[in-house]
């Protein structure tokens, strides 16, 4: 365990100045981790990898941006890691490489850095001499992996970001053969690769997509820490510099960012700044006094502040269907049954979410509206209509998780009718009913033509009915989002 400089609250100059001795803030890591302390956690991950290298197979680590893959590639290699989960795996040499900065490269440009990163990556277990350059790239990748084989080791190929390649039209389905006859037919080298989705999901063709080389992966999916993992990665940075957080402050972080390793940094390190903060003040000010509520508000909204581009970037690399099931789980679904954890726990993605949903809401035009209310009875239709997208949908899918989508969406669409109703009894002729009646007859109740509808509430003209029956659909409109606010006001988080 390091040693850190910790607060003192005394002043340490005979002439009354104050001597700050603050610890550094541990939570600054916005990319990969750099510093092995700060790897926290992956421990059943990493486990599954060793297992995999220790039998010479091939893994792709799957999972969200931000999520962790580049640091558990990063220290995937580490001795001491790999002893602390009982591995030994001194007979394996780990290449690192980085393919976001290469999508357009060629062939060419692929081998030519494979080859510099084993020959400077192996220097601590073995020194290699580099193949003629008047070999192609693909014999000399080879070269290497023969003489670090007769050496007496096997390399493993860490390549971040491999989804760069996939996409990557240099790459055809020649390259990806090669690469799987040498860790099959060859067996010189196993892959572990990372991306945001699985290879075959990301190639630039289905040639390619269907090439055997994806075959003989298996699949690591990074999603969020587990509960104890999240709350090592909030406490033992604080704990070795020497300014724990208090057990409320730890629940707070988890409750603001839920269990994903990025969002729990970034509160961290946002609320330990105020602690300095409000420990220097109290230093200066030779006093004792709590953080007050304001202070602690304006932390929360300088973390939401900065998460929000990367929840906007979140949102956008999911799936329809994935968007959808979120929808699902910010709605409150039950714990066990989300699917995406590293997002939907944390309150402040659901906040944005909820802000996302208001936008959806306020797109809602007459149009759509007239759409959904002539396909009233089609419950395959209103299935399909921008009404089963609404939290207040989701919400009764969650209580009724039987019941069909466009049986609740006809529901949402009652319960915003009925707040449409006049005061005392309805009657044809009551103009408090007036705009009630026009939907009830046309779409709710009788579905009457407009004529016959016009006719039996009275209506002088054509005109005035019309008239009339667009205003009624702006109430229902209006109560409809109405609704639909107070479902998202009514959210726990």
């Amino acid at each position: 365990m390091k040693v850190q400089r910790v607060m003192m609250t005394d002043n340490a100059r005979k002439d009354g100045t104050f001597v700050d001795l603050q610890p550094g803030n541990p939570y600054y890591d916005c990319d990969a981790v750099r510093d092995a302390d700060m790897f926290i956690g992956r421990r059943h991950e990493l486990r599954m990898l060793y297992n995999a290298v220790e039998k010479r197979q091939c893994f792709s680590v799957v999972g969200s941006r931000h999520i962790g893959k580049s640091s558990l590639l990063k220290f995937l290699g580490s001795p001491e890691i790999q002893r602390l989960l009982g591995h030994e795996l001194t007979d394996r040499i780990f290449i690192r490489t980085d393919w976001r900065e290469y999508p357009k490269k060629t062939r060419e440009d692929f081998f030519n850095l494979v080859c510099k990163q084993i020959i400077l990556q192996s220097r601590p277990k073995l020194v290699l001499q580099a193949p003629s350059m008047e070999l192609s790239g693909e014999d000399r990748f080879k070269r290497l992996l023969e003489d670090i084989n007769a050496a007496g080791f096997r390399p493993v190929l860490l390549m971040d970001a491999f989804d760069k390649v996939t996409r990557n039209p240099h790459f055809d389905p020649d390259f990806f053969s090669f690469m799987r006859s040498l860790a099959g037919i060859y067996d010189l080298i196993s892959y572990v690769t990372a991306s945001m989705k699985p290879l075959y999901e990301v190639c630039h063709s289905t040639e390619v997509a269907s090439s055997p080389f994806f075959n003989i992966f298996q699949t690591c999916v990074l999603s969020a820490l587990t509960q104890e993992e999240a709350r090592e990665l909030i406490t033992l940075p604080a704990e070795r510099a020497g300014l724990p957080f208090t057990s409320s402050e730890v629940e707070h972080i988890l409750t603001l960012a839920g269990r994903h390793p990025f969002y729990i940094q970034v509160a961290c390190r946002k609320i330990f700044d105020e602690k300095l903060l409000h420990l220097t003040h109290l230093a200066l000010a030779k006093q004792e006094s709590g953080r007050d509520q304001a202070s602690d508000l304006l932390v929360q909204e300088a973390i939401y502040e900065e998460l929000e581009p990367h929840f906007d970037q979140a949102w956008e690399d999911l799936s329809e269907e994935q968007q959808q099931n979120l929808k699902l789980e910010v709605a409150q679904l039950p714990e066990g049954r989300r699917k995406l954890p590293e997002l939907s726990e944390s309150a402040l993605f659901r906040k944005h979410m909820r802000e996302i949903a208001l936008v959806s809401v306020s797109a809602l035009t007459i149009h759509d509206l007239k759409e959904v209310l002539d396909h009233f009875s089609d419950t395959d239709a209103l299935e399909k209509s921008k009404l089963a997208e609404m939290h207040y949908v989701a919400v009764l899918k969650r209580n009724s998780p039987n019941t069909r989508k466009g049986v609740l969406v006809r529901d949402f669409l009652k319960a915003a009718f009925e707040c449409m109703q006049g005061s005392g009894m309805r009657s044809d002729s009551a103009p408090e009913w007036r705009l009630y009646n026009i939907l009830h007859y046309h779409y709710f109740k009788y579905h009457l033509p407009n004529a016959q509808t016009s006719a039996r509430l009275g209506f002088g003209s054509t005109r005035q009915f019309y008239r009339e029956q667009e205003h009624a659909l702006q109430m229902l409109l209006k109560e409809l989002l109405g609704l639909e606010q107070e479902s998202l006001d009514n959210d726990p988080q």
